[in-house]
């Protein structure tokens, strides 16, 4: 498997061309348009949005539209995410069923929204989706398929939805649609699709249907936060979903285990699902990432020194390491300084300055584990002094860590 996940957007504009949106497409591991079954894309789009690229990396603070699967819709994973973020596509191809119905004016109601994708006027069309007309917001007509004719003469039917043009080529195409009452456009003659392309963070199938069992059995989530402990990725990408959904808004916070207190079972079993959704039908027991391996030495190396520097604390400062740890490494995930990763995540004003400034017991701990690493003998010195120690107390965690 790549170690590189990939993306596509494309703005949706309005007719002063500002963006109100983006359309995400799946991409292969390639960056090809390699769609597997449409549940499989719309989980894998799901989750590499809100996982691993961010929401407001990826489409900042405009609509993400998605085209969503009826499964999905069915299942309860649509009412953990943010309302106010996706718009979710019915393809043409949808099959409405009463059970499809029910389910999209329950999440209506809830102030989800939904668009219409390739739009037609075929009686057949009309007699399939006309039922959840009322619950849908946008409707989007491909104008490479569209008689636009007949078009002109049946406008009323669509005339309750704010209309889209979708491949839109030439500027001759765009006027014709606006004319029309069309007040939000996509397409070449604005903008083509945008791959986005980063590091990829995957977490072990395994362990995910381990956490995800767990929970199935009301396991007590201080016992599902220390089997976190165990699986990096996953919780990597906890802390960017925690981000993009904006759930520790006005909250602070210095561990997993505060994460998944907020989130609490329910939420945290519907984002499992979604990851094993997105790895449906896809090879997965792939080697260990270098994020995860490379997160496990140092919260291994500063563990080690923390038990040596300030036992009595060790149990009270423990999750506080793994989370410094974890967020150490998004600067080299992210390919962005680390003081703006930090400023985009709700992170507690002690972590920030242990990871920024090196000040604190933390801080001085982060800086003792990096020197480590690089294997700079003068700072590590200099370090050590600071928790009156000297090279040869360290000596034997020293060795593990720099020659294993």
């Amino acid at each position: 498997m790549s170690d590189q996940l990939f993306m596509a957007r494309q703005p949706i504009l309005d007719a002063k061309r500002e963006t109100i949106g983006y359309e995400l497409f799946y991409r292969g591991e390639e960056g090809n348009n390699d769609k597997g079954n449409p549940r499989f894309s719309t989980s894998s789009v799901l989750v590499n949005l809100l996982n691993q690229v961010g929401v407001h990396k990826g489409v900042g603070n405009s609509k993400a539209f998605i085209n969503i699967s009826a499964d999905i819709i069915l299942t309860d994973i649509l009412y953990t995410l943010p309302k106010e973020i996706f718009v979710f596509e019915l393809s043409e191809h949808t099959i409405v069923t009463f059970q499809l119905v029910s389910a999209i004016i329950k999440l209506h109601g809830l102030g989800y929204e939904f668009a219409l994708d390739n739009v037609s006027l075929d009686e057949e069309y009309l007699n399939n989706f006309g039922r959840i007309f009322p619950y849908m917001t946008y409707a989007k007509f491909d104008t490479t398929m569209t008689d636009i004719e007949l078009l002109e003469s049946n406008i009323q039917i669509y005339r309750q939805f704010r209309l889209i043009a979708q491949k839109v080529e030439f500027h001759e195409l765009y006027e014709t649609y606006r004319d029309l009452g069309f007040d939000l456009f996509q397409g070449y003659f604005f903008a083509k699709p945008h791959l986005i392309q980063q590091s990829r963070i995957d977490p072990k199938h395994l362990g995910v249907i381990k956490i995800f069992n767990m929970l199935q059995r009301e396991t007590p989530l201080q016992e599902v936060a220390n089997v976190f402990q165990n699986h990096n990725e996953l919780s990597m990408q906890l802390l960017q979903y925690a981000n993009s959904t904006d759930m520790l808004k006005g909250r602070e916070t210095s561990s997993i285990h505060e994460i998944i207190d907020v989130m609490g079972h329910y939420r945290l079993t519907q984002w499992l699902l979604l990851i094993i959704y997105s790895k449906s039908g896809k090879y997965i027991d792939h080697e260990k990432s270098i994020h995860s391996t490379t997160i496990q030495r140092r919260i291994d190396l500063m563990l080690d020194l923390l038990r040596m520097i300030d036992p009595p604390r060790y149990d009270a400062l423990e999750g506080q390491v793994r989370f410094l740890a974890f967020m150490s490494l998004l600067e080299a995930t992210f390919n962005m300084p680390l003081s703006s990763v930090l400023d985009n995540f709700h992170v507690a004003d002690t972590i920030k300055e242990a990871l920024l400034t090196n000040t604190g017991v933390l801080g001085r701990l982060y800086a003792l584990a990096l020197s480590i690493e690089r294997a700079d003998y003068a700072a590590t010195q200099v370090l050590l002094r600071t928790f009156q120690l000297t090279s040869d107390d360290v000596l034997t965690i020293i060795e593990r860590h720099l020659y294993q």
